[in-house]
Protein backbone atom coordinates (compact mmCIF):
# COMPACT_ATOMS: atom_id res chain seq x y z
CA UNK A 1 0.00 0.00 0.00
CA UNK A 2 0.69 3.38 -0.64
CA UNK A 3 2.08 5.39 2.08
CA UNK A 4 0.65 8.73 2.81
CA UNK A 5 2.78 11.46 2.68
CA UNK A 6 3.08 14.05 5.00
CA UNK A 7 1.83 18.05 4.13
CA UNK A 8 5.40 18.69 4.65
CA UNK A 9 6.75 16.39 2.50
CA UNK A 10 3.72 17.10 -0.53
CA UNK A 11 5.37 20.70 -0.48
CA UNK A 12 8.59 19.48 -1.26
CA UNK A 13 7.09 17.49 -3.83
CA UNK A 14 5.28 20.03 -5.31
CA UNK A 15 8.96 22.47 -5.39
CA UNK A 16 10.95 19.82 -6.69
CA UNK A 17 7.93 19.02 -9.73
CA UNK A 18 7.71 22.96 -10.15
CA UNK A 19 11.74 23.67 -10.75
CA UNK A 20 11.95 20.05 -13.00
CA UNK A 21 9.04 22.32 -15.20
CA UNK A 22 11.07 25.94 -14.98
CA UNK A 23 13.98 23.95 -16.25
CA UNK A 24 12.28 22.48 -19.14
CA UNK A 25 10.56 25.62 -20.07
CA UNK A 26 13.96 27.38 -19.86
CA UNK A 27 15.13 24.07 -22.37
CA UNK A 28 12.52 24.90 -24.77
CA UNK A 29 13.20 29.00 -24.89
CA UNK A 30 16.66 28.29 -26.48
CA UNK A 31 16.27 25.15 -28.44
CA UNK A 32 13.77 28.18 -30.43
CA UNK A 33 16.38 30.61 -30.19
CA UNK A 34 18.92 28.07 -31.92
CA UNK A 35 16.65 27.40 -34.62
CA UNK A 36 15.46 30.90 -35.15
CA UNK A 37 19.72 31.65 -35.57
CA UNK A 38 19.80 28.95 -37.65
CA UNK A 39 17.34 29.91 -40.10
CA UNK A 40 18.37 32.44 -42.77
CA UNK A 41 16.26 35.04 -43.69
CA UNK A 42 14.15 34.89 -46.61
CA UNK A 43 14.77 37.18 -50.02
CA UNK A 44 11.80 39.83 -49.22
CA UNK A 45 9.64 39.80 -52.44
CA UNK A 46 9.05 43.04 -53.74
CA UNK A 47 4.91 43.49 -54.80
CA UNK A 48 4.09 45.58 -57.89
CA UNK A 49 3.08 49.03 -56.74
CA UNK A 50 -0.17 50.00 -57.98
CA UNK A 51 -0.74 52.98 -59.55
CA UNK A 52 -2.63 55.70 -56.52
CA UNK A 53 -5.48 57.41 -57.82
CA UNK A 54 -4.53 61.30 -56.96
CA UNK A 55 -6.37 62.99 -54.33
CA UNK A 56 -8.70 65.56 -55.60
CA UNK A 57 -7.45 69.13 -55.38
CA UNK A 58 -8.67 70.97 -52.40
CA UNK A 59 -10.69 74.27 -53.75
CA UNK A 60 -10.00 77.47 -52.22
CA UNK A 61 -13.04 78.71 -50.16
CA UNK A 62 -14.37 82.28 -49.21
CA UNK A 63 -17.04 83.57 -47.13
CA UNK A 64 -20.11 85.55 -48.47
CA UNK A 65 -23.03 87.26 -47.02
CA UNK A 66 -26.03 86.57 -48.66
CA UNK A 67 -29.55 88.43 -47.75
CA UNK A 68 -32.21 85.62 -48.02
CA UNK A 69 -36.11 86.06 -47.23
CA UNK A 70 -38.29 83.98 -45.36
CA UNK A 71 -38.49 81.37 -48.37
CA UNK A 72 -34.73 81.59 -48.25
CA UNK A 73 -34.80 83.53 -51.45
CA UNK A 74 -31.44 85.35 -52.45
CA UNK A 75 -32.25 89.01 -52.23
CA UNK A 76 -28.63 90.48 -52.77
CA UNK A 77 -25.46 89.30 -52.19
CA UNK A 78 -22.33 91.15 -50.29
CA UNK A 79 -18.05 89.75 -49.73
CA UNK A 80 -17.67 88.85 -46.51
CA UNK A 81 -15.92 92.39 -45.37
CA UNK A 82 -19.33 94.13 -46.07
CA UNK A 83 -21.56 92.37 -43.68
CA UNK A 84 -22.60 95.55 -42.47
CA UNK A 85 -24.12 96.52 -45.33
CA UNK A 86 -25.62 93.44 -45.86
CA UNK A 87 -27.35 93.35 -42.23
CA UNK A 88 -28.77 97.00 -42.97
CA UNK A 89 -29.48 96.03 -46.56
CA UNK A 90 -31.57 93.06 -44.93
CA UNK A 91 -33.36 95.50 -42.47
CA UNK A 92 -34.24 97.56 -44.78
CA UNK A 93 -35.82 95.34 -47.01
CA UNK A 94 -37.69 94.10 -44.12
CA UNK A 95 -39.26 98.02 -43.69
CA UNK A 96 -40.40 98.39 -47.11
CA UNK A 97 -41.57 94.43 -48.15
CA UNK A 98 -42.85 93.72 -44.22
CA UNK A 99 -41.42 90.41 -44.63
CA UNK A 100 -38.42 89.21 -42.43
CA UNK A 101 -34.74 89.52 -44.21
CA UNK A 102 -31.82 87.79 -42.41
CA UNK A 103 -28.50 87.28 -43.47
CA UNK A 104 -26.64 84.18 -44.14
CA UNK A 105 -22.80 83.33 -43.98
CA UNK A 106 -22.37 80.92 -47.33
CA UNK A 107 -18.95 79.10 -48.48
CA UNK A 108 -18.22 79.47 -52.36
CA UNK A 109 -15.58 78.37 -54.08
CA UNK A 110 -13.01 81.02 -54.73
CA UNK A 111 -12.29 81.98 -58.34
CA UNK A 112 -9.05 81.20 -59.84
CA UNK A 113 -8.34 85.18 -60.34
CA UNK A 114 -8.41 86.02 -56.78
Amino acid sequence: MAKRLSNRQRIERMAEEASIEAEDKEQEAEDKEQEAEEKEPKPSVRKASRSKKAAPIQKRMKFVCRVIDENSKEMASFPYREKCEAEARASELSEKTGKTHTVNLVRVPMADDE
